[in-house]
């Protein structure tokens, strides 16, 4: 029986796959580049943003998604400036967060949605729904 060839063990060959751009109020404020490889298709991810020195001392990922993970933009709007991050996450996973709104734990729901539907100040977006496009980190207004 023959092992499918992305399962065999071997050295990720990675592209430039995609670029995200996001935005809070009409400015872009980052960008999450998006590698991929072309033997398996894991992803493996990069935040740019004015200010943020992500780069790793070493080469390569420290992370990469698979089958049952999605990349998704986290996204904090309980105080005046939006504050962002990308995750690696599962369908249940917790996001470890505080924030001034002391919500109950933020988890992930199916979709890669908020589970809590009601909450006001937070949302997770896929990256996959915004490959090449851009993503508004402002978050749905509630009357």
């Amino acid at each position: 029986m023959s092992v499918p060839q992305q399962q065999k063990e071997h050295s990720h060959d990675f592209r430039y796959y995609a670029c995200i751009n996001l935005w809070d109020n009409g400015e872009t404020v980052a960008a999450v580049d998006v590698w991929r490889c072309s033997i398996c298709h894991v992803k493996g991810t990069e935040l740019r943003a004015q200010g943020l020195n992500n780069l790793a001392a070493e080469a390569g990922f420290r992370e990469l998604d698979g089958p049952d993970s999605n990349w998704l933009v986290f996204v904090c709007g309980a105080e005046e400036r939006l504050k962002f991050e990308l995750l690696n996450l599962h369908v249940g996973d917790t996001i470890k967060h505080e924030c001034v709104e002391k919500s109950p734990p933020i988890r992930v729901g199916s979709g890669y949605k908020l589970e809590d539907k009601n909450d006001r100040f937070h949302k997770i977006e896929s990256i996959e729904n915004y490959l090449n496009e851009t993503l508004d980190l402002a978050l749905p207004r509630h009357q």
